[in-house]
């Protein structure tokens, strides 16, 4: 489903844009355990958020496959950095559905990144 049945969702895309992607995901992933579960998770509660994003990129990598074969510590390091100077995709701000919807122009694109952070925790949002 959208690319994201064989965990290759992010093989295939420019380095630069599957980078993004994780880190969109994971701020996809903070909004709605806040909207739907009133989890407090990294900003919404108040801390840092990078120390629960590194937790993200550490179930990233325990899962086969799901990351490209590029993927390395090196890789890892850049992410984070882009994390919290990137722009667009900052872990420092709250992301909502229709920002991602605009920024990407497609309306699938929150389902997308809520799947693959389905495949990245092992569950949907508590």
């Amino acid at each position: 489903m959208f690319g994201l049945s064989n965990d290759d969702f992010l093989h295939n895309l420019p380095e630069k844009e599957a980078l993004t992607l994780l880190i969109d995901c994971f701020r996809m992933r903070v909004e709605d355990e806040y909207a739907f579960a009133g989890n407090t998770i990294g900003i919404y509660n108040g801390e840092k958020p990078l120390p629960p994003f590194k937790k993200f990129l550490s179930l990233a990598e325990s899962r086969p496959g799901l990351l490209p074969s590029w993927w390395s510590p090196e890789k890892r390091r850049e992410c984070e950095r882009l994390a919290v100077n990137a722009e667009w995709s900052n872990i420092n701000g709250a992301v909502e559905k229709s920002d991602i919807q605009d920024h990407y122009n497609d309306n699938m694109m929150p389902m997308k990144l809520r799947i693959l952070g389905e495949k990245i925790y092992g569950k949907g949002f508590t």
